[in-house]
């Protein structure tokens, strides 16, 4: 895994309706490294993340996404 990650993710899933988020802040050792995300339209809304789940889970950059289905 990349170390530092790079800025720009898309979630595999909608968060809070976002799906585009930017890196806001990093830091931990070995396994216990985490992801600070941010959506690029709410710079507000901070959440954490582990990163192996990052790397696992996201897309690492801005993807085009169909519109979620309600």
């Amino acid at each position: 895994m990349k170390w530092p990650p790079p800025n720009c993710w898309t979630s595999p899933k909608t968060k809070n309706g976002h799906r585009h988020f930017q890196v806001k802040n990093y830091g931990g050792k070995g396994n216990r490294r985490w992801v600070e995300l941010f959506p690029t339209k709410d710079k507000n809304s901070i959440f954490r993340i582990s990163l192996k789940e990052l790397y696992s889970e996201w897309t690492s950059s801005w993807i085009s996404l169909p519109k979620d289905i309600n």
